[in-house]
């Protein structure tokens, strides 16, 4: 523990006898409430281009929370598996996509808080109401043939579409240039 000094010696009695160290509590007391950020992004080393202030560093440093936080946030409604990538170009594909779908996730949830739709609650909640919005694809056995068939969209998937101005996408005009019938 900081600014205190254990001396441990074994005794006979339940008397507990112990001391102050004052002088390890007052060099402790020099450091309280010190926070330091170390880094190697310096003026000397750094081309202009990537140099930070401190103000810069220390913003960059406490918004990588909310970085962290975002990834974890990406993979509860990804429903990411472990990824393993080892190539250079694979990391940063990865990382790009969850940067994409941080991004994608944060519009959702600003659209959600601008316009609000009665039973949408939350983003999850949206993504919950819209994957239940479904292509099936019908046929009959031995007939190659095959229909493609929207499930009927309720009225909360219709909210979300006009939402994002995206409402055509139920559209049968839409719906039938990309080969599918309404159900």
């Amino acid at each position: 523990m900081f600014g205190y000094h254990w001396i441990f010696e074994q005794c006979q009695t339940f008397d507990l006898v112990y001391e102050k160290n004052t002088e390890a509590i007052k060099k402790a007391m020099l450091t309280d409430g010190i926070w330091m950020l170390v880094t190697n992004i310096c003026e000397t080393t750094e081309p202009k281009e990537y140099r930070l202030n401190p103000r810069e560093l220390i913003k960059a440093y406490r918004d990588k929370n909310r970085v962290e936080e975002g990834f974890k946030e990406v993979k509860s409604f990804l429903k990411f598996q472990p990824t393993f990538v080892y190539t250079k170009e694979h990391v940063r594909a990865h990382y790009t996509i969850c940067i994409l779908s941080y991004l994608l996730d944060v519009t959702i949830t600003n659209k959600l808080r601008e316009n609000r739709i009665e039973s949408v609650s939350s983003v999850n909640k949206m993504y919950r109401i819209l994957e239940r919005c479904e292509i099936g694809k019908l046929g009959l056995k031995g007939d190659k043939s095959r229909i493609l068939k929207l499930t009927t969209m309720t009225n909360a998937q219709k909210n979300i579409l006009e939402m994002f101005n995206c409402k055509y996408l139920g559209m049968n005009s839409h719906l039938k240039s990309i080969g599918v019938k309404r159900m």
